[in-house]
């Protein structure tokens, strides 16, 4: 049990004690030196019983001891060492003479194994006394390289290859626990000797080196698979430790590595995970004499290894075993640490100042060298090629995920590699993988919101890809992509131009525009639940890719310095008649006009707005969103710059929306006729709010616009056309009463109310009272200008409106009367004043509580009695009758 403790790892519990162990050593030198100077002759197999007497006493004078001491004390150690070794290469060579292999391997296996005792069993002795020698340094290791410990034990693994199934085990010491010990301590041994540089040119020298090559790239039954790892343990170790200029030299001449590769590709009795351990090991080669060397990577690229990387890539997709998965994951690994193996450094290639498009403070990284710069253009080749020749998206995935790790280890690897064209060539794969799509995508992204760099050549096949692209989900993810960019920077406006991503998406729009106007998609047929499940789910990708196409191309169309190019490219490619005519329908309507707005913004929109107001003309009565949706983006371009409220006025615009207000005739009416009793009341005065919106933003800060409005389109006029609304009536005169509210704060808060009619304030007054109340406030705020705008009322909130109308006598009748000067009110339009009080006296009383008739002819009291300044009346009004 005490060998059993030392080779797992766990101390003696029984120690011999200072004293004994002083004995011992004592007793181990008497013995050597009778070895060393014998009485008499002695003969070879004398001299062998003798010193197998000595090695029990070594090992416990020294199995617990550090190995320091073994030179301190025991200062015959070398000589000891070299008839130790000489003992082992010659038991081990008695066995292996003139057998098969075979045999070779099972007699020497018996020797080596511990049978019932520890001390009994004379090659087991041997091994764990050859394992203590190895420990204790260079010198010694020296010592057994020259007897040739390592090449015979090398020789030994070999054949362990060919050993037999092992019989039933024994009763004493199962024979599996034996093996297992057995293999421990043997690449244990070899291990520590090839820590260091003369065992490796010692196999290098007696061609034995091979022999563990070919031992870790060969077949071997299953019984006997923990030598073949212990083959590759071993020679990682020499990779690590041993690598010099003769171990090179010698990998070089004798073609170790196209050995390897020959064995791993002609095999069809290995596993794929078995595969992918055995270049697990020889890419430890590859990677340490890369430090020094190009010879082995050189050696790899001419007997077609990267070739058979690809094969074996390939080969792992396909199968079937469930370890082939995390086979392909290891795999993909080691070729991506493969890539940074290279004596030369690479550099940035084909990358120049002279790049068509460069965003704000790009500079080229520099490769910071610390060991994850790509320096094998061959190894990234592998991955590179593997996921265009992929089937399934899972790999895709994996190689994906490899290459964007090495864009990020080092951030001029991405331009290192750029003459490989890599994205640019998976934009037309990415679209048959779809698990896939989204992480090329974000690579792309990287590129640009962490290398700070526009790439043109990808972008190109972006385009190339959407052009060709029968999928939706990717049409999608790639749209999703472009967006993230053209907000990202300005440039990417011309980029996506040059590129020709802006004919592409107009082209999607015009699919999208069609597939509205074809029947057959709005009512397809409905078989089954599963067909009306896919087809809800393509539908809902077909809304969702053309909302973020128009929110592209918006984004496009914005700008100062592009907006005149991509405006005219837009209308060129016909997506400015496209995108007018698919306003109508409700589902893209809000995308559709955020980019009829940003081309009315543009040099050349006089065409769109005057196109926008005829659609909003042409409109059927009923359709009261679609002229609200209309003008409300209008109003935005309006508020927004003065050439638009120019053109405005230019197209005709103040007609247009003021034929809004004559189509609306009587659809305020108690009784609402020709279709307006099917119509929401809160649409009504939804669109009557944004005309009068229209209308004043128009004016404002434009006083040819106010002119014209004034004298041609004239507020008379519009006060005719309120009143055909049907909450007037055709009363001109006021009717006397004697009764006085005793309640007038629900009126007050009625005409105070901002909501829309029906609200509180609202509720014990008629409804024709109320839209007269609303239509008076609309025109309230036009002739003071204040339906957006703050700071017109000082900092105590708008007035109400009983002083609101006295505010409004006073400044039309004496603007210089103090209480005029010092109030809140300031009137933008008179014009519009002059309309409140035309329609007072139509404000029809009927069937009203007589507090509210005595409240409405106080309130037309304040109107009729204003007199206007001079100029302050439009000249058709002068004729109006007015009561005094």
């Amino acid at each position: 049990m005490n060998m059993v403790k030392r080779i797992m790892g766990r101390p003696r519990q029984e120690e011999c004690s200072p004293q004994d162990n002083a004995l011992g050593l004592m007793h181990l030198r008497r013995l050597f030196s009778e070895l060393c100077h014998p009485p008499r002759h002695m003969t070879q197999k004398e001299q062998e019983e003798k010193l197998y007497m000595m090695l029990p006493v070594f090992n416990r004078v020294f199995g617990n001891a550090p190995p320091s001491s073994m030179t301190e004390k025991f200062s015959d150690l070398l000589q000891f060492t070299t008839q130790v070794s000489r003992l082992m290469v010659t038991e081990i060579r008695r066995r292996a003479s003139n057998k098969s292999t075979e045999a070779a391997s099972r007699a020497i296996v018996q020797f080596l194994e511990v049978n019932q005792s520890e001390e009994a069993s004379r090659g087991w002795m041997l091994l764990t006394t050859i394992n203590l020698l190895a420990s204790s340094g260079q010198k010694t290791v020296d010592c057994m390289t020259t007897m040739s410990v390592p090449s015979t034990l090398v020789k030994c693994l070999y054949l362990f290859f060919d050993l037999p199934h092992m019989p039933e085990a024994t009763p004493e010491l199962p024979l599996a626990d034996r093996r297992v010990l057995l293999q421990k301590v043997f690449v244990q041994i070899l291990v520590k000797l090839c820590t260091f540089v003369s065992p490796a040119e010692e196999l290098a020298q007696k061609d034995d080196l091979q022999l563990l090559f070919s031992a870790i790239t060969s077949w071997c039954p299953p019984h006997n698979l923990p030598w073949r790892r212990s083959a590759g343990e071993v020679l990682t170790t020499i990779s690590r430790h041993g690598l010099s200029v003769n171990v090179v030299k010698y990998i070089h001449e004798k073609e170790c590595l196209a050995t390897c590769v020959q064995n791993m590709q002609q095999s069809d009795d290995l596993s794929p995970l078995e595969i992918v351990e055995m270049f697990a090991g020889l890419s430890c080669f590859l990677k340490d004499s890369s430090d020094v060397s190009q010879t082995l990577l050189d050696d790899f690229r001419m007997c077609q290894g990267y070739s058979f990387l690809s094969d074996l890539t390939l080969r792992l997709e396909q199968a079937k075993e469930d370890e082939s998965k995390d086979a392909l994951k290891d795999l993909v690994n080691l070729v991506t640490c493969l890539t940074t193996y290279g004596v030369t450094e690479l550099k940035p290639a084909g990358l120049t100042t002279g790049a068509p498009f460069l965003l704000p403070g790009f500079v080229l990284p520099v490769s910071t060298g610390k060991g994850h710069t790509v320096r094998n253009i061959q190894a990234f080749a592998v991955l590179q090629n593997a996921f265009l020749r992929t089937k399934t998206s899972c790999l895709a995935g994996m190689l994906l995920d490899a290459i964007g790790n090495i864009y990020s280890a080092e951030p001029a690897n991405y331009f290192i590699l750029e003459s490989q064209h890599t994205l640019s060539q998976f934009a037309e794969r990415v679209a048959k993988l779809p698990d896939a799509q989204a992480k090329y995508f974000e690579l792309l992204e990287f590129v640009v919101f962490s290398l700070n760099y526009v790439p043109c050549k990808e972008l190109f096949s972006v385009s190339v890809l959407l052009k060709s692209s029968t999928s939706h989900a990717c049409s999608i993810v790639a749209v999703r992509t472009l967006l993230k960019l053209a907000r990202h920077d300005p440039v990417f406006s011309d980029v996506l131009r040059e590129v020709g991503l802006l004919e592409v998406l107009v082209n999607l729009l015009h699919k999208y525009a069609a597939l509205l106007k074809d029947p057959a998609t709005q009512q397809q047929p409905h078989n089954n639940d599963q067909a009306d499940c896919k087809n809800n789910t393509v539908a809902e990708e077909q809304k969702q890719l053309a909302w973020l196409v128009m929110e592209t191309l918006g984004v496009l169309l914005q700008g100062s310095n592009t907006t005149s190019t991509n405006a005219a490219l837009f209308r060129e490619f016909g997506g400015a008649r496209c995108v007018h005519n698919i306003v109508k329908y409700r589902q893209c309507r809000e995308h559709a006009l955020l980019i009829i707005q940003q081309l009315v913004l543009s040099p050349s929109g006089d065409d769109d707005m005057g196109t926008l107001l005829g659609l909003m003309h042409s409109a059927p009565s009923s359709e009261l969103q679609l002229k609200t949706d209309i003008l409300r983006a209008l109003l935005a371009v309006l508020r927004e710059s003065h050439r638009t409220r120019t053109v405005f006025r230019k197209v005709g615009g103040f007609v247009y929306v003021t034929s809004l207000l004559v189509a609306m005739e009587r659809c305020l009416c108690q009784q609402p006729r020709h279709g307006w009793e099917r119509v929401n009341q809160n649409q009504v005065f939804e669109l009557l709010h944004t005309v009068f919106c229209t209308l004043t933003a128009a004016m404002r800060y434009e006083p040819a616009n106010s002119h014209f409005f004034r004298t041609e389109i004239q507020f008379e006029k519009l006060a005719d056309a309120v009143r055909l609304l049907g909450c007037f009536s055709d009363t001109k005169k006021l009717g006397a009463t004697t009764v006085f509210p005793s309640n007038a704060q629900p009126f007050q808060r009625l005409l105070e109310d901002e909501a829309a009619p029906g609200g509180c304030a609202g509720d014990s007054v008629c409804p024709t009272l109320k839209h007269c109340s609303k239509l008076f406030i609309y025109l309230y705020k036009m002739a003071t200008d204040s339906f957006d705008r703050q700071g017109y009322y000082g900092t105590s909130g708008p007035p109400a409106p009983v002083k609101a109308l006295t505010d409004l006598k006073l400044h039309l009748t004496n603007p210089s009367h103090p209480a005029s000067s010092s109030s809140d009110m300031v009137v933008i339009h008179p014009g519009a004043v002059l309309a409140i009080l035309d329609l007072l006296p139509s404000v029809s009383s009927d069937s009203q509580p007589e507090h509210h008739k005595s409240i409405i002819r106080k309130w037309k009291e304040y109107g009729t009695t204003a007199n206007l300044p001079r100029g302050g009346r439009p000249p058709k009004l002068k004729s109006r009758t007015r009561r005094k």
